[in-house]
């Protein structure tokens, strides 16, 4: 079986083991456990139920689903067989590679304890700056839950909130807001990136690599970007943004342009924004999170590829150059398809979404986008739009999920026979583009 059909399949196995145990323990409907194991275990947020209502132990279920969705079944599995010794054979490194996008198979077991370390130790001290500032709000006992369970949502840009009136109220508290974006971000980046910077910093490397240098510069830019444009397109929006004072406005800006890439938290009612802004975020979610990161959508450093292919063909050259190192074809080609394909699934599925739904255009497109990009965020009041779709439009939007998960190239490669190769080549065609 292909790499790409075992990762899927996995994830609908996963999905369908958390309806069941959502369905036992919370006694919720058959779709609903459905909707929420599946937004659980993609790492979306999106929500057709208020999750404070949960008992303790769906809450626990919920962080579990959300765990296993972050780091992947593939990495965990593989790292309790390499702690009891089990050795890996090579089908099962062929197949991690492809699941948490690394480069090859040398050095993967090594890099995945890694993986595993920096996620717990990221966490640990995300829940224990949490709980501490929870403190100022709630007893001991609802500070460490809640910063517990927050710490790994946010580092696993989950988007789920288990606060009784989510985020909103915490909007004006800095400390909180950065302690999120830096888990947010950290996340997102992707393990191959923190590796490195671990490599650099301890002095096990002499120099970062090209992809830790775009990833971490594009990233910065499009938080810069985010946050700029998100100010100028609600300026004097009066049921927006402009209704909070300046330090509430200018931390509920940041924290959206981190967060509506895949995260989906947010501090601030979204319906209440202007068109101009919700396609922004249309776009920031779009294109996502860093590749073999905790985040989905289409991928940073699979548009900058695309960007720079585009601009080095508008000067007339033949190869793209980036940091003194060439763009390899296959890479450009690969970053084409995954743009062309994701453009026209969330397109033709906005459509269909806006048609079964009877929705204008933008908040469908929002909402698929955000079930794609597996973000979360949405323009419903108090839980997602979703919430209100018929049971139509909610498997469209786990279809969504499960895609953005996967990865639109892998889910289409799934779905696919295998290869046939032909010893025939061609001649060239003229095609007038």
């Amino acid at each position: 079986m292909k790499p790409a059909r075992v990762i899927l399949l996995t994830y609908l196995v996963l999905i369908a083991v958390g309806s069941l145990l959502f369905y036992l323990i919370e006694g919720l409907d058959p779709l609903s456990s459905l909707f929420t194991s599946a937004s659980a275990i993609t790492v979306t947020g999106l929500t057709v139920l208020d999750v404070f209502q949960l008992s303790p132990l769906g809450k626990l279920l919920l962080a579990l689903l959300i765990q296993v969705g972050g780091l992947g079944y593939m990495t965990l599995s593989t790292f309790f067989l390499v702690a009891l010794r089990v050795r890996i054979g090579v089908k099962e490194r062929i197949i991690l590679s492809e699941a948490i996008n690394y480069p090859g198979t040398y050095g993967l077991v090594r890099f995945l304890r890694r993986v595993v370390l920096f996620t717990f130790i990221l966490e640990g001290l995300g829940a224990i700056l949490m709980s501490l500032e929870f403190l100022r709000y709630f007893s001991l006992k609802e500070a460490l839950i809640y910063g517990i369970f927050h710490s790994i949502s946010a580092f696993n840009n989950a988007g789920f909130s288990i606060l009784p009136d989510g985020l909103d109220p915490f909007r004006g508290d800095p400390f909180l807001n950065l302690t999120f974006v830096l888990l947010i971000f950290l996340g997102g980046i992707g393990f191959y990136v923190l590796n490195d910077l671990f490599l650099f910093f301890t002095k096990r490397t002499r120099r970062l690599t090209v992809h830790t240098k775009v990833v971490l510069t594009f990233s910065l830019f499009l938080i810069a970007f985010g946050f700029i444009f998100i100010l100028l397109l609600e300026w004097g929006n009066e049921r927006g943004l402009w209704s909070l004072s300046l330090k509430e406005r200018l931390l509920a800006s940041f924290f959206l342009s981190v967060s509506s890439r895949t995260a989906g938290f947010s501090t601030f009612e979204l319906y209440k924004l202007t068109d101009s802004t919700l396609f922004l975020l249309i776009l920031l979610m779009f294109i996502g999170a860093s590749p073999g990161g905790t985040g989905g959508g289409i991928k940073t450093a699979t548009v900058f590829v695309v960007l720079s292919s585009i601009y080095s063909y508008i000067r007339g050259n033949s190869e793209s150059v980036v940091l003194f190192r060439r763009l390899r074809e296959e890479d450009v080609h690969k970053s084409m398809v995954i743009l062309s394909l994701s453009f026209f699934f969330t397109t033709f599925s906005a459509l269909i979404l806006s048609k079964v739904e009877n929705l204008s255009l933008l908040p469908s497109l929002f909402e698929v986008v955000s079930a794609f990009s597996t973000t979360g965020l949405s323009t419903g009041k108090g839980l997602s739009l979703c919430s209100n779709f018929s049971a139509l439009g909610k498997i469209i939007i786990i279809i969504l999920m499960v895609v953005g998960k996967v990865g639109i190239t892998s889910f289409a490669i799934a779905l696919m026979g295998k290869p046939k190769r032909s010893a025939v080549k061609y001649l060239p065609a003229k095609i007038l583009v």
